[in-house]
């Protein structure tokens, strides 16, 4: 089974439609045989202006953080980078869960 646990979740997402969301990213990863270097998810950022969902995932070879944009009405999909401020968030996250004693994380 497919891990779909984030780092970060923007709050305004339903957990439901995150996880939609996140199984048509592992469908496009996969089609375009990213699959062999998908490292784990990241986070899931709203974005009300253009009603996109932006999911970040890391890659096995510790590179850069990539990102797929969902639009949550047509479902279409765009590979871009994230844009610094998201990395930020899920970065802190990210270090206050590993700072957390390990029966708390």
């Amino acid at each position: 089974m497919k891990d779909y646990s984030l780092y970060y979740c923007d709050r305004r997402l339903d957990e439901a439609e995150v996880v939609e969301l996140l199984k048509l990213a592992w469908d496009e990863l996969y089609e375009l045989e990213f699959d062999a270097v998908f490292g784990t998810w990241r986070g899931a950022h709203f974005e009300p202006e253009t009603d996109t969902v932006h999911i970040t995932w890391e890659t096995m070879y510790a590179g850069p953080p990539l990102m797929i944009s969902i639009h949550r009405v047509t479902r279409a999909i765009r590979m871009d980078y994230p844009r610094d401020e998201f990395v930020e968030i899920e970065q802190v996250e990210i270090e206050r869960i590993r700072s957390l004693p390990p029966k708390k994380r």
